[in-house]
């Protein structure tokens, strides 16, 4: 029997300001638009790029699955961000021992390095902004942010993962295999590659 408490009666809400994606979003806002501005700056990476560089860091060798699955990241712009990273000498690509279609992505001994710096600077940040609770506080509001988060990653599944397994018996039934992605490779290489030696201006990043 579940324990879930119902909702705070929408009556109660006055505005989108009340709405609690509203709230997270502004909130995110706020953090991406500060934390855009330094990191780039000061390490030159965007906030998209060290994100990346972060789940690979932290969960080494990550496919490009487990990335995906940390970030909620389409697959296609991940694969441009990790070919970045990549063309930057910051992260390491190898075939799977198990899968030889799978990639496995590492980070390089100077993705690591830039790593660790900027992670500093990002713990800096979340001590300044947690420092506006309690001890206590802070432990409840990660605990409470958890629990959301799980509830919105359920929705987030039930949404997406019919279509998922839909498309997976598409492709049982008609006998046919997804090709495997040329990930891993340098963004313009690959357009160079599917278009016949054109390289087009978004492929490459510019």
């Amino acid at each position: 029997m579940s324990d879930r408490r119902p909702a705070l009666d929408p009556d109660q809400l006055q505005d989108i300001r009340d709405v609690l994606m509203f709230r997270i979003a502004r909130l995110a806002t706020i953090g991406d638009r500060t934390g855009q501005s330094r990191v780039l700056r000061e390490f030159g990476l965007s906030l998209g790029e060290w994100r990346v560089l972060g789940v690979i860091c932290a969960r080494p060798p990550a496919t490009l699955a487990d990335i995906a699955g940390e970030l909620y990241l389409d697959k296609g712009q991940l694969s441009r961000t990790i070919s970045i990273l990549i063309d930057n000498s910051l992260v390491a690509h190898s075939p799977s021992v198990h899968d030889r279609r799978q990639t496995l992505f590492e980070p390089t001994a100077k993705g690591r390095r830039l790593h660790d710096k900027v992670l500093k600077f990002a713990f800096t940040r979340h001590s300044e902004w947690m420092g506006a609770l309690s001890a206590s506080e802070q432990t409840e509001f990660v605990r409470l942010l958890d629990k959301v988060t799980a509830t919105a990653a359920q929705s987030y599944d039930d949404l997406f993962a019919p279509q998922s397994r839909q498309g997976s018996d598409v492709e049982e039934a008609s006998g046919r295999q997804r090709p495997a992605r040329k990930v891993g490779i340098p963004a313009a290489r690959a357009a160079q590659h599917r278009n016949g030696g054109r390289v087009n201006a978004r492929a490459s990043g510019s």
